[in-house]
């Protein structure tokens, strides 16, 4: 299923990461955190990928590797340069490691 995000793209401290804007409920639900992650790689590719959403005071949460985390937090992510993108993602699946897990 085709899904529209906004995402931006951050170097920071010479790292570069693509940042996607994701609904609150997505950080409730690891595994489809982690399926959106994967999903995002080909569209950035060689870019690692953290997830962000806001919550309701407008402070910026973020889900992935903790050390990109803390880059993104001692900047001002609401002055990236957002852009909308659009990436074939099915969040009906069930994660593949779960599977293998439940074997």
């Amino acid at each position: 299923m085709e899904s529209k995000f906004e995402a931006a793209v951050v170097t920071e401290q010479g790292k570069t990461i693509a940042v996607i804007s994701v609904q609150r409920p997505i950080f409730r639900d690891s595994d489809n955190a982690i399926m959106i992650i994967k999903a995002m790689l080909p569209v950035f590719p060689g870019m690692p990928v953290v997830l962000m959403t806001l919550d309701p005071q407008g402070n910026p949460a973020y889900f992935g590797r903790s050390d990109l985390i803390l880059l993104l937090e001692s900047i001002n992510i609401k002055e990236a340069d957002w852009k909308e993108i659009t990436a074939e993602i099915d969040l009906s699946k069930t994660c593949p490691t779960k599977e293998v897990e439940d074997v």
